[in-house]
């Protein structure tokens, strides 16, 4: 999907997507929950790139073969609607450089509810946060 930069940021804040995870995809260092509303619109966007770019290399969704998963992701990406983030928690240990969030996603693949809710494992990589893991829980449980 190609939104203009003027327009509602895909994470639902109410800010215009230059000033909201726009600048996140540009480069700009995100916090955890930050960066969980710029994959969530990165997903709807269909920006594999920061996707790929912002997964820990020990995450189970990790892949050595970038093409086949950028492949994979843009197929997913377009196989999905999305239907909206609520972030609910987060836990940040900046001193042993990891984190937690907990959210839920609306989305339906191929027409069919598929949302869930997730805690997420974040390590700090450098000067960035990136995705490690999560532990999903079906919407409602």
């Amino acid at each position: 999907m190609k939104l203009s930069v003027n327009a509602p940021c895909p994470c639902g804040r109410g800010a215009k997507l230059k000033r909201c995870c726009g600048r996140v995809h540009e480069g700009a260092p995100a916090a955890p929950p930050e960066l969980v509303r710029a994959r969530y619109a990165a997903f709807v966007l269909g920006k594999v790139r920061f996707i790929m770019e912002t997964t820990h290399p020990t995450a189970p969704h990790f892949r050595e073969d970038g093409a086949a998963w950028r492949t994979e992701l843009q197929e997913y990406c377009r196989r999905v609607s999305f239907g909206g983030l609520e972030i609910h928690e987060h836990e940040l240990d900046e001193a042993g450089g990891e984190a937690f969030v907990t959210f839920t996603v609306v989305l339906q693949l191929d027409g069919q509810d598929a949302g869930f809710t997730e805690r997420s494992r974040f390590l700090r990589d450098g000067n960035r946060w990136r995705y490690v893991s999560g532990d999903l829980d079906p919407p409602g449980g």
